[in-house]
């Protein structure tokens, strides 16, 4: 609690110097500049299906050619976190009316910081009702954090996380949860590396193709509201 509220008080807060007000503010100047030179050239785009989460869905680049009945706007930023969604919230989410906003994120926030699975349970809620507070016609699907085998001894963390995600998705109404994790695993439940580049961390071209086959029909089609 005390987390959503300090969470709550920095969105509120006017941003005068976003070095001052968050340490890691300064990694994304660059994509942040190039989103809203984007939006300045060609428009905020409304009715979206907004991609929001880390170099997972940065690396995506095929997601627009992949899914052309759902207007996909990408805003992922490669290295992210929850935490760093959240403070990039005005920027990422808030200018474009989207019909449901598509979350990727857990990889880094479990395996790079000291946060918990509840701590990452907990920006989980925030992200999600910030959605629903500024949007509240539009549709959440949390995509499952995937089993990277460079990242072993994060599985259990990584699993935990899923579960509860899929946990609040079920108790509610415009929070979706797809699971990409199960179907990358082999038999005996370790992760299919043929899913995976040559870092073991990222997806390559097959694991694109799975997920892919997994959100399309979770995705919402343009013009189509709930």
């Amino acid at each position: 609690m005390k987390r959503l509220l300090f969470i709550s008080l920095l969105l509120a807060t006017a941003v005068v110097d976003v070095k001052a007000q968050y340490s890691r503010a300064s990694l994304w100047t660059s994509d942040m500049e190039r989103f809203a030179r984007e939006d300045s050239t060609h428009g905020c785009k409304a009715n979206c299906v907004l991609f929001v989460g880390s170099s997972t869905f940065t690396r995506w680049t095929t997601a627009v050619a992949d899914f052309p009945e759902s207007n996909i706007l990408n805003r992922a930023f490669g290295g992210s976190t929850l935490t760093d969604l959240i403070y990039y919230f005005d920027q990422i989410v808030l200018p474009y009316n989207p019909l449901q906003v598509v979350i990727y994120e857990g990889d880094n926030d479990l395996a790079e910081t000291s946060k918990s699975v509840g701590e990452f349970i907990d920006d989980v809620t925030t992200i999600t009702r910030l959605v629903n507070i500024h949007f509240p016609r539009a549709q959440i699907l949390l995509v499952s954090i995937k089993l990277s085998p460079s990242r072993k001894e994060y599985f259990s963390k990584y699993l935990k996380a899923n579960e509860l995600m899929k946990q609040m998705a079920d108790s509610s109404e415009y929070i979706d949860f797809v699971d990409t994790c199960t179907p990358m695993l082999n038999p005996d439940g370790s992760p299919n590396e043929d899913f995976f580049g040559s870092d073991l961390l990222h997806l390559n071209e097959k694991g694109y193709l799975l997920w892919k086959s997994l959100l399309y029909p979770r995705l919402m089609k343009a013009g189509q509201r709930e």
